[in-house]
């Protein structure tokens, strides 16, 4: 490591490069895989015709599947079947909502591009594909409840709190699945913030809503008023507490398919599982500093 570290940049970039390639390599020659291998693991996961699950995911050839993004897609669409709905979050930035509502201009829910992976791109362009409007954590969704999962999402003063498609999807019994992405892209902490939120000794909010300018789908020009995550309830954010603790628990189940690892939860064992910790004072937040 000592003798990477004093290798010029350029050399750097160029191992990097070569890495990359020898990992797509062993991945196509050795752990590559294709739908039906994809739509068994999901199914050995628990994953029912009729479910509506949030994905999260990543794609790449080092990952072995042996497909497009549609084709990728389209496993996933036929694990919840007709009757099942597909949802993905399709936040439009990298940053903090903060941050980003600080240099917005205008949320357009058809055309402003999703921030969160290619699949979720391809998704948000897919035919049939509803987005809900809401500048900083609008969910995109297929299936026969799409429309009530997305709906009034701007009329939600929290973007992840009640009514929003987050609550849905827990009204919904649904699922989220990690396809090839840390369990760190759990979008649903935020709706498990806003559940303990009351008992905090600190805002998980901005102490004043904004007021920020979208566009529909119907292209009218509107305003959506919401609360964002204060920047002290995220500077103390221990993610790593809640994971801890359902994995001990043995609520996320894992599977692997080539080279791609994939879990999975259920979402009303996650919230089960943050009133469990609440009721016993365990928090995933460093209260520390307010208890002092």
């Amino acid at each position: 490591m000592f003798l990477l570290s004093r290798l010029p940049r350029s050399w750097k970039v160029w191992l990097r490069a070569q890495y990359a390639e020898a990992e797509r390599w062993y991945a196509r020659a050795f752990r590559s895989y294709g739908p039906d291998e994809m739509a068994a693991a999901l199914h050995a996961l628990g994953i029912a015709s009729g479910d509506t699950v949030m994905l999260h995911s990543a794609f790449g050839s080092r990952y072995g599947f042996r497909g497009t993004i549609d084709a990728l897609t389209r496993v996933f669409l036929d694990a919840v079947g007709p009757a099942g709905n597909l949802l993905m979050v399709s936040l439009p930035y990298r940053s903090s909502s903060l941050e980003y509502l600080s240099h917005l201009k205008s949320f357009d829910v058809r055309k402003t591009p999703s921030m969160m992976g290619l699949v979720s791109e391809y998704f948000r362009r897919r035919a049939g594909v509803l987005r809900s409007l809401h500048p900083t954590h609008p969910v995109l969704a297929f299936g026969p409840d799409a429309e009530t999962i997305v709906a009034a999402h701007e009329d939600c003063l929290y973007p992840c709190g009640p009514g929003t498609p987050f609550e849905k999807l827990a009204d919904l019994d649904g699922k989220v699945i990690f396809f090839n992405v840390p369990f760190a892209t759990f979008t649903f902490f935020h709706y498990l913030e806003h559940v303990v939120s009351p008992q905090m000794p600190f805002p998980l909010y901005t102490e004043h809503p904004f007021e920020v300018p979208v566009v529909d789908r119907c292209g009218e020009r509107r305003t959506v008023t919401t609360y964002v995550f204060s920047l002290d309830a995220i500077r103390r954010r221990r993610f790593e507490v809640l994971e801890r603790e359902l994995r001990r628990r043995g609520l996320i189940r894992r599977a692997r398919v080539g080279n791609s690892r994939i879990e999975m939860i259920r979402v009303r064992d996650a919230i089960d599982c943050t009133r469990d910790m609440l009721a016993k004072g365990q928090y995933f937040y460093d209260v520390a500093e307010v208890r002092t």
